[in-house]
């Protein structure tokens, strides 16, 4: 992770940069956890860690939430069992949703994967499977047009028919 000297801004290149910035984010938070991705990287969204800090997070302030626009689960729950495994034990925190597919926009961003924190930071990969992007502990600019998309996105969004049947 590098930070950019003119603001709080800082690059993100690869698994371990985005592990961390996620570990921040995560620990920074204070009331909600807006994520969106195309693509479920395990080695991200599976990490023992990250899911600890969420955990933690959960029990430690039981009204906190985290609500997170994923692809259909059968694209990545083999390859995620701890991340189910915790939507099971988290149901009122952890929100695993899925677009419904007939109101999918098109749209170029929807390429990109993002997590806002408390409306104040900013987690943003433009390539998600290479994990590249940047994170923003601070407020900006470039924040407002990606959560006016993730709650355009979650007003298009169901429990995923996957989960459902697991009990999610």
């Amino acid at each position: 992770m590098t930070n950019d000297e003119q603001d709080s801004l800082i690059t993100l290149n690869g698994l371990d940069d985005s592990r961390q910035a996620l570990l921040a984010m995560l620990e920074g938070m204070r009331r909600t956890l807006c994520l969106y991705t195309p693509l479920v990287r395990a080695e991200l969204y599976d990490d023992a860690d990250i899911l600890a800090a969420i955990r933690r997070r959960v029990v430690g302030q039981p009204r906190l939430r985290l609500h997170w626009v994923l692809p259909p689960a059968r694209e990545w729950r083999s390859a995620c069992p701890r991340l189910l495994r915790l939507g099971e034990r988290l149901t009122s925190s952890l929100i695993l949703h899925t677009l419904i597919p007939e109101e999918r926009p098109e749209r170029p961003e929807l390429g990109q994967a993002f997590a806002i924190a408390d409306e104040r930071s900013l987690l943003h990969f433009s390539d998600p499977r290479r994990l590249i992007g940047s994170y923003d502990p601070q407020p900006s600019e470039r924040m407002k047009p990606l959560l006016e998309l993730f709650r355009e996105l979650w007003g298009r969004t169901q429990a995923d028919p996957d989960l459902q049947r697991l009990g999610l």
